[in-house]
C-alpha cells in the first residue's frame, strides 16, 4: 500500500513543533515498507495551514491534502479535526529526526501523543482562538 507522509520540517534540520505556521515540509511517498522518495515542499508564507483554514472558503485545495499522513511535534485538536475532513491522519510525536520518524512509522513502532493546550505548549501565538 502507497502512502504520502509530510513531516513538518520548518527550520530543515528537525522536525518542527507548529503545524500551522509550517511553510516547509519533507514529503515522504512510501510503498509498503520501502522510501520511494522523499522531497521538500517550501510553501510561501500565504499558504500555510493556519492560512488556508482561515481563508478556506476562498481557496480550492491545499497541496498538504494530497497526504494521507502528517507527523508534527506540535498540533491542536482543531487542526486534527480540520485535516481530517480532508482525509490526513495527524500524528503528534516526540522524534525529532525525520528520517527515524519515518522509519519508526514504517515498523510501528512510532508513538503518537495526544494533542495539548497552547497554554501547556506555550506556543503563545493565539492560534487557539477562532476566526469568524
Amino acid at each position: 500500500m502507497k502512502n504520502i507522509v509530510a513531516v513538518t520540517f520548518q527550520n530543515k534540520k528537525s522536525i518542527f513543533n507548529h503545524t500551522g505556521k509550517c511553510r516547509n515540509y519533507l514529503i515522504y511517498t512510501i510503498n509498503g515498507a520501502v522510501v520511494e522518495s522523499k522531497r521538500l515542499l517550501e510553501l510561501p508564507v500565504n499558504e500555510t495551514l493556519r492560512s488556508f483554514f482561515r481563508n478556506e472558503n476562498k481557496m480550492k485545495k491545499h497541496i498538504l491534502f494530497e497526504c494521507d499522513i502528517l507527523l508534527t511535534r506540535g498540533i491542536g485538536f482543531g487542526a486534527i479535526e480540520k485535516l481530517s475532513k480532508y482525509g490526513i491522519a495527524c500524528y503528534k510525536i516526540e522524534e525529532t529526526d525525520p528520517d527515524i520518524a519515518i522509519e519508526k512509522l514504517i515498523n510501528g513502532t512510532l508513538e503518537a501523543m495526544a494533542p495539548i493546550s497552547n497554554e501547556i505548549s506555550g506556543c503563545n501565538c493565539n492560534c487557539n482562538s477562532r476566526v469568524n
